[in-house]
């Protein structure tokens, strides 16, 4: 028996970007009064939740890594994002741990849509840096041929300083560019 699939695709008009921004905008206001470690807290288990779950649509699994990504870009000492990118991060992260989804989670298969949703949002927000980061993890990984020798770790900082340095770079005239050509934040 082979495999079948389709393909749903919808669109968002005006009115439905509307109700998104404004739960995003909503949620950044709660983020200042919040603990950090909570909203950190709950996005991870809005993930666990997430890949937990048997039967989740590939798509919503899909979202849920860039999720985890941007987790990972305020937790990783070497890529030590600027306290700008981690403050914006945290915003976004804040949506996730408000408890008020448009659908409950316990729906099953489409309690996370509206997650999966928010997620592309914030994707869209942060593909510069989503992508800065998944360059710069692929070039740690990759850095050294014998990381377990004593001059391999000695030259490895230096050399992740340089990349980041040059990401941070393509990340501002990325996000610059957008803002040229007149491609507001989602936020």
């Amino acid at each position: 028996m082979g495999s079948e699939s389709f393909r749903l695709s919808f669109s968002l008009d005006e009115q439905d970007i509307a109700y998104f921004r404004a739960r995003f905008r909503s949620a950044k206001k709660a983020a200042r009064a919040s603990d950090p470690q909570q909203i950190l807290e709950s996005a991870r288990q809005l993930i666990e939740e997430i890949e937990g779950t048997a039967r989740v649509p590939t798509f919503i699994a899909k979202a849920v890594a860039s999720l985890e990504d941007l987790l990972q870009i305020i937790e990783d000492a070497d890529y030590a994002a600027p306290k700008s990118v981690v403050n914006r991060v945290m915003a976004a992260l804040a949506y996730f741990a408000d408890p008020n989804d448009l659908i409950p989670d316990e729906i099953p298969v489409l309690g996370f849509l509206d997650d999966a949703i928010m997620i592309k949002f914030v994707e869209r927000e942060f593909r510069h840096e989503l992508a800065a980061y998944r360059k710069f993890r692929r070039f740690r990984r990759g850095a050294e041929q014998r990381p377990w020798t004593e001059v391999a770790r000695s030259r490895l900082p230096a050399r992740l300083r340089t990349v980041r340095a040059k990401l941070r770079e393509q990340v501002t005239d990325r996000e610059q560019a957008d803002l040229a050509k007149g491609q507001p934040r989602f936020s």
